[in-house]
């Protein structure tokens, strides 16, 4: 080889080793570059994954503290549900109670894989991938924990469609099955689920549509409900049955493709008629109250009581205070217990009604006689019943309102301001027993004109436009006397007859007009209730009561009633007794004796009663007030307008009210012993002559130790014609 050659090659020798010392220098550059970036793409991924894993934690933290919403449900004092406050149609009910073939219906249609995969099918996730692609559009993929995820409030995760999200989502689920059972997901995902109208979960929906608890469901009835999870107000029954039946038709298809059913099972539940088991909201009012089961939220049995509950809870009154919130009442599950009865609220709407409508039939009859049947309008009225019975005293038992909750919410009783007419005299007469008269004593039932300083002239009259002259005070309450109950407030001064008045239980302003004696001065009925029942219950005074106990959904107590409860003694025992047995001879006729009180057509009640009439000016509103030993019962019938009911004494408190309050306590009082009014200590009883209230006769009448029935009767001389009320008004 010359040297020339030999050169060359050590040149290319040379050359080559340095290309390969500059190559090795460029790939090893290219794989720090190449490292750098898959560490930074590492890095940022396991940034974004510790991020979403951070997120997940908080999400999962949320589902352990989340409470559905869930609706506040009351009950009768023998336990029975009235119905429920809520926004949220919801009955939470555990998977043990939820029908088998109900679950299997919900994972056939939306996750016939769920009791086999973690969380996320990832299957499913690529061909929905896949179909995004060719029709660039996204259908379903989640499974039915990745649902709960989404759709349950607090978690963070929103429905938007994003892959952000939806890695998110997944995440979640499969940290949320980590954490719990397959059943406990299914049951959160059957009670929180969306299915249509108002219903969230399985049970709400099922008394929603079928008006029947989840586990009486039938398989085709199981598979409808399943079917309306993919657009629940789309193929809801109420709306569009053809719709819920080709949905459920599908599930039971799937149900039976997934070995779920039997091909029997399969043909069975699909030949079954789903508009025949679909009850519809026009034919569910039927239903209200007549099953346990029957059940629609925010309508209840005893509407007017049940409106009442919600407005103490939302603001008690002094002294009462509950620790809980009108919010929570529609969110939080309380436990209500009440005071009514259903066995006498129902008697006391039964009866009422009746009575108004035998009053319509009446009325209308003779208004088509006079040519004015355009005039007609449907007359009002309203019930009250408190329990007199030692350690519930004061519970109120029925309160109906009005005629009809749905088309009017007033409520008569605890809102309508009416004039109590007569109904008020027995505290005028309870003011004179107080202080030093008794039965016996008269006072003059003759005309009398008063004047007041301004030169007004006053003139009473009886009902009767009739005078008797002297008479005993007993026989003038039986009878109503106008002129004697003038008399008494003008003896005794109208201001404390107004303060005996308001220590009984009125509460509305009173004038101190003499017109205070007649029920000149408005009343609320269940003032007029508490006011009774302080009699009834010997001068001890108690507020009504309609809620017994309030407990949350833990069950820890939020109100109880006896924190609160306290009777108060007003009025003497043996004053109030007196009173009493007067006003037991204001029920009781003697038809011998020719002795026909104003309320004698309580006599059918055949036990221990007192009471009294009222009928207002231009009988536009009559009453029958009155009480057992058991029970304290106000009737009030009228016209909302304040119309007159009609002249003469066809429609007077003794005609109208007494007779309906009579029903109304017999039945009140089925099965429940003879009681008679406990007599105090101080209180003795004479033979007296009913009419003249003198000893000898054949009536037993009460005084007070140390009172005795007069033996003569008292010489009366002849009063002045105009009497100077100079110190007073009328009004």
């Amino acid at each position: 080889m010359s040297e020339d050659q030999i050169d060359k090659n050590t040149d290319t020798e040379q050359q080559s080793s340095e290309a390969k010392k500059v190559c090795a220098r460029g790939c090893a550059t290219l794989f720090f570059v190449a490292m750098l970036f898959v560490g930074s793409i590492w890095g940022v991924g396991l940034g974004v994954f510790v991020y979403f894993l951070d997120d997940a934690e908080t999400t999962i933290a949320a589902l352990d503290e989340f409470r559905p919403k869930v609706g506040s449900k009351v009950y009768s004092t023998d336990g029975e549900e009235l119905g429920e406050f809520a926004i949220e149609a919801r009955q939470l009910v555990p998977l043990n109670d939820i029908p088998l073939n109900l679950q299997k219906a919900f994972i056939a249609t939306e996750d016939d894989t769920f009791y086999t995969h973690k969380g996320v099918r990832p299957l499913a996730v690529m061909m929905a991938i896949k179909d995004a692609i060719r029709t660039n559009r996204l259908r379903g993929a989640s499974t039915i924990t990745q649902q709960i995820v989404r759709n349950i409030e607090g978690t963070g995760i929103s429905k938007e469609q994003t892959v952000s999200r939806k890695l998110k989502e997944m995440l979640v689920a499969l940290q949320l099955e980590r954490q719990y059972t397959k059943d406990e997901i299914l049951e959160l995902y059957l009670n929180q689920i969306f299915l249509g109208v108002s219903a969230h979960g399985v049970e709400s929906a099922s008394r929603q549509y079928f008006l029947k608890n989840v586990s009486e469901l039938t398989l085709g009835e199981c598979a409808m409900l399943a079917g309306l999870t993919r657009a629940p107000n789309v193929n809801q029954p109420f709306k569009a049955p053809e719709n819920a039946e080709k949905r459920r038709n599908i599930v039971l298809y799937q149900m039976l493709h997934n070995g779920f059913i039997t091909q029997e099972e399969y043909e069975t539940a699909k030949a079954e008629d789903l508009r025949e088991s679909v009850i519809r909201p026009e034919e569910r009012a039927m239903y209200i109250g007549k099953k346990d089961n029957r059940w629609t939220p925010n309508k209840f049995k005893a509407p007017y009581f049940v409106e009442e509950v919600r407005k103490f809870i939302g603001k008690p009154p002094a002294p009462f205070q509950i620790s809980a919130f009108q919010e929570e009442l529609f969110e939080e599950g309380l436990q209500i217990s009440t005071t009514v009865d259903m066995r006498i609220q129902k008697a006391a709407k039964e009866v009422l009604l009746r009575h108004l409508e035998a009053f319509d039939t009446k009325k209308l009859e003779l208004l088509k006689k006079q040519g004015k049947e355009s005039e007609f309008v449907p007359v009002s009225g309203a019930i009250v019943c408190l329990d007199n019975r030692p350690g519930i005293e004061g519970y109120v038992r029925a309160m109906v309102g009005g005629r009809d909750y749905n088309t009017k919410k007033f409520n008569n009783v605890t809102q309508a301001k009416r004039q109590p007419g007569s109904s008020v005299k027995p505290f005028v007469w309870l003011t004179a027993f107080d202080n030093g008269m008794t039965p016996s004593d008269y006072m003059d039932d003759s005309e009398v004109k008063f004047v007041d300083r301004y030169g007004n002239v006053y003139e009473p009259k009886n009902f009767s436009k009739k005078f008797e002259g002297p008479i005993p005070i007993r026989y003038a309450l039986e009878k109503s006397k106008n002129i004697v109950a003038i008399r008494l407030a003008e003896r005794f001064k109208t201001p404390l007859v107004r303060s005996y008045m308001y220590s009984a239980g009125f509460k509305l302003p009173i004038n101190e007009g003499l017109s205070m004696a007649l029920g000149a001065n408005d009343t609320r009925i269940i003032d007029q209730a508490e006011a009774y029942s302080t009699i009834a219950n010997g001068g001890l005074r108690v507020t009504p009561t309609i809620i017994t106990e309030i407990r949350d959904r833990d069950g820890i107590v939020r109100f109880d009633h006896s924190d609160f409860r306290k009777l108060k003694r007003v009025f003497p025992a043996d004053a109030t007794y007196q009173l009493t047995h007067v006003m037991q001879g204001v029920c009781t006729p003697d038809p011998r004796g020719r002795v026909w009180p104003s309320g004698w057509r309580t006599k059918d009640l055949a036990r221990p009663r007192a009471g009294k009439t009222g009928t207002t000016n231009n009988n536009t509103n009559v009453w029958f007030c009155g009480f057992t030993a058991q029970f304290t019962c106000i009737v009030w019938i009228g016209y909302e307008d304040n119309r007159s009911l009609g002249k003469g004494s066809e429609y007077t408190g003794g005609k109208l009210a007494s007779p309906l309050w009579a029903e109304f306590m017999i039945k009140a009082h089925e099965g429940m012993p003879v009681v008679d009014f406990k007599v105090p200590p101080g209180v003795e009883f004479y033979k007296i002559n009913r009419i003249t209230g003198l000893a000898g006769g054949e009536y037993d009448e009460a005084y007070i130790r140390g009172t005795k029935p007069l033996v003569y009767k008292p010489i009366h001389e002849v009063e002045v014609e105009l009497e100077d009320l100079s110190f007073t008004s009328f009004q």
